[in-house]
Order: C-alpha cells, then sequence, then structure tokens
C-alpha cells in the first residue's frame, strides 16, 4: 500500500510556551501539533534542559518583565530558537527584543494558525535559501499537472499573503493563464522578465508580474513562440533564482519532456513534485523520472508523488506499484473532473467555483505540505478521515475564542 501520512509515526519536536493565556496555549497547540509537542513552562529553570527546540512566549504589554525573561532564556539555552505571540504590537520591545536574538514575531490571533508557515520561511532565510521553489512535472501529458498546480499554488498565495509567484514553463504553449481567466489581458512573460532582469529590486518586482485577483502573481510564457528561442537552461536558472530572492514560494509548471530546460528547473527545486494517474503507463513514466533523479543525485526528500483523479477501487496490483514507488511521500486526489472541468469552463480557481469540494482540502493540505513541511495530512486520503475534520474544526472554535478576546476594532482587522 502506498505511504499514508499522519503525524503518528513522525518523532515530534519539543516545545514550551510560556505565559498565562489559556486560550492561546491551546491554539499554539493545535497550530504544531504535527511538529511539536508543546508543555507549558511557568518558571525558567536555572538549568536549561538540552532537548527543547523551541519557545514560544507571550507579550501582552509587559516590556520590561518579557525582556528580562528573553535574556535569561536565551543566555542559558545559548541560542534556542525563541518566538514571541504579539497579543500587543510595541515598536520599541519589538526592537530591543530583535536585539537580544529573538528570532520572531507572531501576531495573535491573526497569525496563531500559521505558525509552522512562519517558522519554516524564517529557517530557510537564516540558512540562505530564501523562497521555496516547487516544480510540477510530469513525462506524460493529460494526467492534470496544470491544473494542480495552478489550485495548489492559489492556496500557497493565500498561506504567503500573496508572496507566490506561478511560472509557466509548459513549453511551447502553456495553460496557467486560461486557468486563471487572465488570458485576455497583457500579460508580462518570460522575455519581458528577462529583458528587465537586471533592473528589478523589491519594488519593481511586484508592480512587473501579472497579479491574479486571488493575489497571486503568475510569470506567463510569450504569445509569440519564436521568442523562445531565446529561452535557454541558463537563462531559466537564473530567472528561478531571481524569483525566490523576492518569493516566499514559486511555482513551476513544466513540460512534460526531458528538455534542457526542464532539467533546469528540477535542479532549483526544493520540491519536485511528480503527477501520475492510476494507470501503467503514467506510473511507469513516473518511474522513469525517479530513476533520472537518481542517477541526476537528486535528493529523494524532494521527490512528492501526487496520484491525480484517485478512485477507491484501486486493483491490488496498482496499488503495489503505487507502494514501492521510491519518492518521500505519495498523496492522492480525489478524482472530481467535474469540478475541475466546471471551474476550467467559468474561468475560476477551484475553491471559489465549488467551495464544497473535496478536493479542495486535499489541495489546501499538499500545499501546507510543500510549504512547510507539515504531516498533518489525513485529509489528503482519498476518503476523508475523522481526524482531518477534528482538526479544522479545533482550529475554527479555537480562533473564535480568541478573537472573542480582541478589542472591537482590532477584530474588524483580523
Amino acid at each position: 500500500m502506498s505511504q499514508q501520512i499522519n503525524s503518528t509515526s513522525i518523532a515530534l519536536k519539543q516545545a514550551v510556551y510560556i505565559g498565562q493565556d489559556d486560550d492561546l496555549l491551546e491554539a499554539v497547540r493545535v497550530s504544531i501539533v504535527s511538529k511539536y509537542e508543546l508543555e507549558e513552562m511557568k518558571d525558567i529553570p536555572h538549568i536549561w534542559p538540552d532537548d527543547i527546540d523551541l519557545v514560544l512566549m507571550e507579550f501582552d504589554g509587559e516590556v520590561n518583565q518579557t525582556l528580562e525573561r528573553i535574556n535569561q532564556i536565551l543566555t542559558l539555552s545559548k541560542g534556542v530558537n525563541l518566538y514571541v505571540l504579539l497579543k500587543n504590537k510595541d515598536a520599541d520591545f519589538i526592537i530591543e527584543a530583535n536585539h537580544q536574538g529573538v528570532q520572531g514575531f507572531i501576531e495573535c490571533p491573526n497569525e496563531v494558525f500559521h505558525i509552522l508557515s512562519i517558522l519554516h520561511m524564517q529557517d530557510r532565510r537564516r540558512k540562505g535559501k530564501n523562497g521555496n521553489v516547487s516544480s510540477f512535472f510530469s513525462l506524460k501529458g493529460g494526467v492534470g499537472c496544470t491544473a494542480l498546480a495552478t489550485n495548489i499554488a492559489s492556496e500557497l498565495s493565500e498561506m504567503t499573503e500573496n508572496r507566490t509567484v506561478l511560472v509557466d514553463l509548459n513549453m511551447p504553449l502553456g495553460d496557467t493563464s486560461l486557468y486563471l481567466n487572465m488570458e485576455g489581458e497583457r500579460l508580462y512573460t518570460l522575455t519581458d522578465f528577462v529583458y528587465n532582469l537586471n533592473r528589478f529590486d523589491e519594488n519593481l518586482i511586484y508592480k512587473s508580474l501579472s497579479q491574479h485577483q486571488s493575489g497571486l502573481y503568475l510569470l506567463s510564457l510569450p504569445s509569440e513562440m519564436g521568442e523562445l528561442d531565446n529561452l535557454n537552461a541558463d537563462l531559466i536558472k537564473t530567472i528561478i533564482q531571481s524569483l525566490r530572492k523576492y518569493f516566499d514560494h514559486v511555482v513551476i509548471d513544466c513540460s512534460s519532456d526531458l528538455s534542457d530546460v526542464t532539467l533546469s528547473c528540477l535542479d532549483e527545486s526544493d520540491n519536485i513534485v511528480l503527477v501520475a494517474e492510476p494507470s501503467l503507463s503514467s506510473l511507469r513514466a513516473v518511474n522513469t523520472v525517479i530513476k533520472l533523479t537518481q542517477r541526476l543525485g537528486y535528493l529523494k526528500e524532494s521527490l512528492k508523488l501526487i496520484i491525480n483523479r484517485d478512485h477507491s477501487n484501486q486493483d491490488e496490483m496498482m496499488e503495489e506499484i503505487i507502494g514501492v514507488m521510491d519518492v518521500d511521500r505519495t498523496v492522492r486526489v480525489y478524482n472530481d473532473y467535474q469540478s475541475f472541468n466546471g471551474s476550467l469552463k467559468e474561468g475560476q480557481l477551484l475553491k471559489a467555483f465549488s467551495q464544497d469540494a473535496k478536493v479542495n482540502q486535499q489541495l489546501h493540505a499538499i500545499a501546507n505540505m510543500l510549504h512547510n513541511g507539515s504531516f498533518q495530512m489525513e485529509s489528503v486520503s482519498t476518503q476523508p478521515q475523522k481526524p482531518a475534520f477534528q482538526f479544522l474544526h479545533e482550529c475554527q472554535r479555537v480562533l473564535t475564542k480568541l478573537l472573542k478576546k480582541v478589542k472591537p476594532e482590532e477584530a474588524k482587522t483580523a
């Protein structure tokens, strides 16, 4: 059987919570449960435990007391990752806490359920890796690769507050603009990007890219096929490296070939997302790509396999083939051709076209995995399992409880 992803088989890291707000503590626990075991710490010990990976500390306006505790912890622990949960914003406190060595700040309640994403991106930036790059690829066309890339990129855009860009490299005729209903617009293309490459700064790059109404940025293929002649593998690498400086996530819809351009995308990718249908020919193509990645020395941890258009009546031989695929993660997307096709005809993203579609939960879970490595993936299975719904319900319940404690004017902003 294919690998089922859940938190019970993962060794959890240790985190501690310092504060008085029981509701916030519960919200944090729910947010990080897939990667951390959280314990409340009432008093700072004289000898700091060696097994603590993360400290989350409340700030409710007590500047001096909180700064003193921050200093104690960072001195005793010799540099544990410490994040402050901001219940109140105080610019002077934030500056001083940052100087003391705090890794980052999490606004409450708005960012409580995005803690893993925040930790993940901060860690990447400290290591100089900038944004995450995910290439969606299938050696066999027609398996829904573009539909998945577009809709998952939209989910990532929401997670990163629109700091996600979708790059269409499905040459010669990409369909990302069709899926986003942007074909009639004047789109900024890859050749435009190359022309202005040396002029970019953080302000210009966002103004220069096309942006969907959902907030997702798009870098599309040129309409004139002759312009593709100038796009070689080295230029593609330069484009990807430039984009990841300014975006938290770069999603690439690759061509169904093994050209130099495609391989340059895979070279730059943190996640190589292989897309297949549950058929022998599609899975054989996936296996070919897996063997190629092994020869090229790609890390197994970068390989993710999506079985698209999955259905519950798989035969045993198909299940056995999927189960032995040498990839890091295998996840499934329910066969909902009607919703995907309807959303394309209406020019809408799937979550806008059919908000209640089961597939939306699966796409959101996959995006979460690509963005922060969270293994809270029960909702990706073909048959939604009870724990996933319990988790989502728990998040909503705790967030509602927190919002009631926020001042009216702050609640409107949240």
